[in-house]
């Protein structure tokens, strides 16, 4: 296989696995596969959404000329980028950065709220590494079709992007290290490959935090086959480390293109929920996801979101769903008070 050698300034998170370093070999022919490993050069910068996580977590503007790895893959975000992965790709041909995890693709449609215009990249070829090309998704580890559960789970979801599902579990985290000496630890189980949410549930203290990546899945997006089962994996993960408490977020909304109604569909993974949060925007967002779990026999143990920003939504959730809520931001007080009543967690 014919190869060149190539310096490369930037390598996007979604490969924090694979241990490459800023010399890599590439060669001219691409495989239009998602999970692809490629690299590509940069066109044009932008000052709104235009930045890279690399795989230590730190953001890095992304500058003209820069050569990146990513890896090829796709995206359905409403508060975001939707691409895809052409059928056919050959080198020199002009993709986007559809992340900021590093994640390439045919950028089809974008939300100017939140994106001026993708990053347009030309592709140089894709990652060789011992005499093979480079796909992440080669490295999916064997997946889980039974869930081992042991203590309790607390899900925190959400109706769409942006309502604050990863401020919650954050803060649910903050708080509960706060209270208690639980052994806590967490994870997010659907979404596209990013660290900073995983780092944020770190930083909070968390004593372990997995994703969907650290099983070999770059998104959730086209492996809805495989969100349940991965999902079962990295919780019975985290539950061979012994821990107290097991806080999950579901990224994205429980309507979405990333696999959120197949593991509330599975029976398995619903019984094993001992507390559920859901973010919600407004009040349409939050009767929309009471009567869509109400459906599915599961209930909503809390409300958290834009939605609770001030009483014209908390006095209607409260008032006529009957479920507490609160915009714990600002004050934890009453989400650890239902979770101690409830008996998910313990403290004086």
């Amino acid at each position: 296989m014919k190869t060149q050698k190539i310096i490369v300034n930037k390598i996007g998170s979604v490969l924090k696995n694979t241990n490459l370093n800023q010399q890599v070999y590439i060669s001219k022919k691409i495989h239009a596969m998602e999970g692809q490993a490629v690299v590509v050069k940069v066109l044009e910068e932008q000052t709104k959404y235009g930045e890279l996580e690399l795989t230590n977590g730190l953001m890095s503007k992304i500058k003209k000329g820069e050569l990146i790895v990513g890896v090829l893959g796709e995206r359905k975000a409403l508060a975001g980028i939707v691409g895809i992965v052409p059928k056919e790709i050959k080198t020199g041909d002009v993709l986007n950065v559809l992340n900021i995890g590093g994640v390439i693709g045919k950028a089809t449609s974008w939300n100017k709220d939140f994106v001026n215009l993708p990053i347009p990249v030309k592709l140089l070829g894709e990652i060789i590494v011992n005499n093979k090309n480079l796909n992440i998704h080669d490295s999916i580890q064997k997946l889980d079709s039974i869930l081992i559960k042991t203590v309790p789970l607390i899900v925190v979801m959400g109706t769409a992007m942006n309502v604050g599902k990863t401020t919650a579990t954050v803060k649910l985290i903050q708080s509960i290290k706060n209270k208690t000496k639980l052994n806590l630890v967490a994870a997010k189980l659907s979404g596209i490959a990013a660290q900073k949410d995983i780092l944020a549930m770190k930083k909070a203290g968390a004593n372990q935090v997995l994703s969907f990546l650290d099983v070999g899945i770059s998104s959730t997006i086209n492996n809805h086959g495989l969100v349940v089962p991965a999902a079962k994996t990295i919780i019975n993960k985290l539950t061979k480390e012994k821990p107290d408490l097991i806080v999950v977020e579901l990224g994205d909304g429980i309507i979405g293109w990333y696999g959120v109604e197949k593991l509330l569909n599975d029976k398995e993974f619903s019984k094993a929920m001992s507390f559920n949060i859901m973010c919600a925007h407004d009040l349409v967002g939050a009767k929309g996801s009471y009567d869509m779990l109400k459906n599915l026999n599961l209930k909503i143990n809390f409300f958290a979101g834009p939605v609770t920003n001030n009483t014209a939504g908390t006095d209607y959730i409260e008032n006529i769903l009957k479920i507490p809520s609160q915009d714990i931001r600002y004050d934890t007080n009453k989400l650890l008070q239902v979770l101690k009543k409830k008996g998910v967690i313990k403290y004086d």
